[in-house]
């Protein structure tokens, strides 16, 4: 398993190398991409960052995940141009989601030369998802955040008879365990009462399982004040901010290390630079320690002693 990490800056190529990332991937401003702004401001640093990439012996995908990017007819070959550019650039997947952007992609070839990686905004949850994406070309599927390894387990066996990699995330540093492009909590805005706050999270409230919202921006009933609790409770455990129990843990990391998935993500673009490289070292320290313990130990004994350990890490110091 090899490790995939993002990156906002140029100056960040090096250091995340030396950290222990294999591959690395960015977005850029002028094309269509999913998550806040923390991208490169053209094509122009792309192509230094895959020279610098490259340099160190690590390919450079490039995101352009967008969910549901908007352009018109006039501005398609406006776009055509940029996403032609971005692979004359020397980028070696494009990480894609929307259809939209699969057909404009099909526009560049046979010259598109970048292979094309389906991302988790566009959640493939069953083999015959997988196989229809394929059949568009991709040649690596990063596994949404919500599947289970046994759920998964067909998508993988596909993928591993169809020569397509596939990927994970890093359970610690993904943050929601619903955080993709179907969470309409997230995305787009966050209502209140009184107004709609761009881009907030509905879910992130300032609380705590069975607290109440710390913001002032509930008024109910007084006859409804007791049920808040049991609510902001349920909220708390369904979306994986409370410290519940979730599908993506130690557990599950192992049993898809031991399925053959291909790549280990890490992907919060909008992290300081410096816990980026951190976090790269976390995820080089943790398949330090699956590889020590499922070559030394039975299968049943490794996963046990892997999820022991890591039931002990600390993750206070992110």
């Amino acid at each position: 398993m090899k490790i995939v990490s993002c990156f906002s800056y140029l100056e960040e190529i090096k250091p995340l190398a030396q950290a222990g990332a294999d591959e690395l991937y960015c977005a850029v401003a002028t094309l269509p991409h999913f998550g806040k702004p923390a991208a490169l401001t053209g094509i122009g640093p792309l192509k230094t960052a895959v020279r610098a990439a490259h340099g160190l012996g690590m390919k450079l995908s490039l995101a352009v995940n967008g969910i549901a990017p908007e352009f018109t007819l006039k501005q398609e070959a406006g776009l055509l141009k940029r996403l032609a550019a971005a692979d004359a650039s020397g980028v070696d997947a494009f990480i894609t989601a929307s259809p939209s952007m699969f057909s404009l992609l099909s526009k560049l070839k046979p010259q598109l030369r970048a292979k094309l990686h389906l991302s988790s905004v566009q959640p493939c949850f069953n083999s015959l998802t997988a196989g229809f994406f394929i059949k568009l070309g991709v040649s690596r599927l990063i596994l949404p955040n919500q599947l289970a390894p046994f759920e998964a387990r067909e998508i993988i066996k596909l993928c591993r008879a169809r020569k397509v990699e596939t990927e994970i995330f890093d359970y610690r540093f993904f943050g929601c365990a619903y955080l993709n492009g179907r969470c309409h909590l997230h995305f787009p805005d966050h209502y209140t009462p009184n107004i709609a706050i761009r881009d907030g999270s509905m879910c992130r409230l300032n609380v705590k399982a069975e607290k109440l919202p710390a913001l002032s921006c509930i008024e109910t009933d007084p006859a409804w004040k007791p049920r808040l609790g049991p609510v902001m409770k349920r909220l708390s455990v369904r979306l994986g901010c409370g410290g519940a129990p979730r599908m993506a843990n130690a557990a599950s990391f192992f049993d898809f290390f031991s399925a053959g998935v291909n790549y280990l993500k890490y992907g919060t673009r909008q992290d300081a630079s410096e816990i980026k490289i951190k976090k790269v070292r976390e995820l080089r320290a943790m398949l330090d320690l699956v590889e020590k313990f499922s070559t030394t130990l039975p299968h049943k004994d490794a996963r046990a002693c892997f999820i022991e350990k890591m039931t002990g890490w600390d993750g206070n110091k992110f």
